[in-house]
């Protein structure tokens, strides 16, 4: 839309006369270019826009004095431009609308000029070659059809208000060309595809209640959670040692999903005592642990018994005697291990195997066992003179729903400081969501526990609660100024239970008798948590493991007098080991023996 309002003379070949200029005609030119769209949110885009445009146009004036003489002036001006674009989404409920404002910059490519009196061009004319760059405020509205999967058509209405003139000039002074644009933006996305949630079904519902945070006392009495009481301690821990290596199914080589072999993959000698402390990654290096343990062993002799699942043998005769070999080749070409003093034994299903009709049971029935040393075997105690625990050490969450819907997925999260701590997601409708609270998880202040949990329906619908917990941090030094208490806090595991039995066996006698019993003092309080691993129904792992808690707690009774035990059957419902591997379903059929000693002032 061509707009002049501006007077000058021209050379018409008889005089030198003024005219004005006050008419434009409004003309159709095209435009072509490229797009670029950055989304920032779900509300903003940032589009960046390079192109071609075509602004012809024609203005006309008339003599000043007779107005019977027209003049005009047809011009052809061509600009690159540059139009940084912020698109604007959401503004109203309807999702593929979007509004846009922006700055366009047009950079002159070439311009020519044809001046006409009363509709005869003429040659000579008043130099019109200063284009000038062009700026104008681009304000518009659009709307994104998705025509195919990540390909969008967009037609586009924009305004274009100048900020600058045709010519810099100043015999132009002015001829604005304000334009109103009309197009379709073709463009693809070439980013992830984003997941998008079901859509709700109309007239489904669901609520939640406030949740409750309970814990259970020394007499499994449920009481509500106030706070958490971080204490700094000295601290020795237990880890149990797994005399298994694992295999992948049909393979003679360890499952490295299961299995780190320091001496082929990393630098430098192995030290057992730089070893992680995490009870699932100390039992990642079992062929290491046994090699290492062997140069300074008294008794050299071991023997490794390899196994298969259900299915193997049938295949593969040899292949529980392959698993061995690999095994007893590793000790020696790597430690130094003499093979007359190990034995091979093809052994078929294990003595004590894992359940036969579940895929994990069967997947640890594939391994190599090592027996026949029992210094080889011994768990793995680390110690620490300033170790935060919690108490208590096991919070329950539990939120009753109300809904016509069913629950489809849950996840609940602690943060403290900002910083995620721990994450428990599942499915279904969850009574109870046990989190326990490991060594050092909490931070040395007072910042409360904030937590998120969220419930996705299967018709779409999406709860979100929030809330914290407060925590009590006792230190040292707050400790001594309040003339409070220290104490030493000792955690054992038991090597482990065989499959689907609560009974404690040698072995776990022997480490009781060795480990436990000596860290007992008249004025400890001996915990005892039992766990299983997620194999079998909920309900019975719970009874599985209450009867591991008693029975250990009976053996610890006949040898030390007078002592506060408490018991806790915990079962699945904590998960305190990756239950998708097989190592961490082993050491999660353990029982857990905290003994907590108060330090004589």
């Amino acid at each position: 839309m061509h707009n002049p309002a501006f007077a000058m003379p021209i050379d018409t070949s008889t005089a030198n006369q003024l005219y004005n200029f006050v008419d434009g005609k409004t003309t159709i030119s095209p435009y072509i270019g490229i797009i670029a769209d950055f989304p920032i949110n779900d509300m903003f885009t940032i589009s960046g826009r390079i192109g071609y445009f075509n602004n012809n146009g024609t203005v006309s004036g008339t003599d000043v004095n007779t107005e019977s003489i027209d003049v005009s002036f047809d011009a052809n001006l061509n600009y690159f431009e540059i139009s940084p674009v912020l698109e604007i989404y959401n503004l109203l409920p309807i999702k593929p609308l979007y509004f846009l404002a922006g700055l366009e910059v047009g950079i002159p490519v070439s311009s020519t000029y044809v001046t006409s009196v009363n509709g005869v061009a003429i040659n000579n004319s008043v130099d019109m070659t200063d284009p000038a760059t062009r700026f104008a405020l681009a304000i518009g509205v659009g709307y994104d059809f998705e025509i195919a999967k990540n390909v969008f058509l967009s037609p586009e209405l924009s305004y274009r208000l100048p900020f600058t003139n045709v010519s810099s000039n100043s015999n132009y002074d002015s001829w604005k060309v304000p334009q109103l644009r009309m197009g379709v933006n073709l463009t693809f996305s070439f980013g992830k595809d984003e997941k998008v949630p079901p859509p709700v079904e109309s007239g489904k519902y669901m609520e939640i209640s406030e949740p409750e945070f309970t814990y259970y006392d020394e007499n499994m009495n449920e009481k509500p959670v106030e706070k958490i009481t971080v204490e700094e301690v000295e601290y020795i821990e237990m880890y149990p040692f797994i005399p298994y290596v694992f295999f992948d199914e049909g393979k003679a080589a360890p499952d490295m999903n299961t299995n780190t072999l320091s001496a082929m993959n990393e630098a430098g000698e192995f030290n057992i005592n730089n070893l992680p402390q995490d009870g699932l990654k100390i039992n990642t290096y079992t062929l290491d642990i046994i090699g290492n343990r062997l140069k300074s062993s008294r008794t050299k002799t071991l023997t490794i018994t390899g196994t298969t699942d259900s299915k193997e043998a049938k295949i593969n005769k040899n292949l529980s005697k392959e698993r061995a070999e690999y095994c007893k080749n590793y000790l020696i070409a790597n430690y130094g291990a003499n093979q007359n003093d190990i034995t091979i034994i093809a052994g078929g299903m294990p003595s004590n195997p894992s359940s036969k009709i579940d895929p994990d049971g069967e997947a640890e029935n594939r391994r190599a066992e090592f027996t026949g040393n029992p210094d080889l075997l011994q768990p793995i105690i680390t110690s620490g003179d300033k170790e935060r625990v919690a108490s208590p050490s096991i919070v329950d969450f539990k939120v009753k729903y109300n809904t016509d819907d069913e629950i489809a997925t849950y996840s609940l999260k602690y943060f403290q400081s900002g910083e995620l701590i721990k994450q428990i997601d599942g499915e279904g409708m969850p009574a109870n969501i046990s989190w326990q609270v490991s060594s050092n998880q909490l931070l040395a202040n007072q910042v409360p526990v904030d937590w998120e949990f969220t419930t996705v329906s299967s018709s779409g619908l999406t709860k979100t609660l929030n809330g914290s917990i407060p925590v009590d941090y006792f230190s040292f030094s707050r400790k001594k100024s309040e003339n409070l208490p220290d104490k030493v806090v000792s955690k054992f595991s038991l090597v482990l239970f065989d499959f689907d039995s609560p009974e404690v066996n040698a072995n776990d006698k022997e480490v009781l008798d060795r480990n436990v019993i000596p860290a007992i003092n008249a004025n400890s309080t001996v915990q005892i948590y039992g766990y299983t691993d997620r194999i079998g129904e909920a309900d019975y792992n719970k009874n599985l493991a209450n009867q591991r808690a008693q029975n250990v707690k009976l053996y610890l009774e006949s040898k030390v007098k007078n002592v506060k035990f408490e018991t806790y059957g915990i079962g699945e419902g904590v998960q305190i080991y990756n239950n998708n591997l097989a190592t961490g379903r082993q050491l999660s059929r353990t029982v857990q023996i905290v003994i907590v000693t108060p330090k004589n002032k």
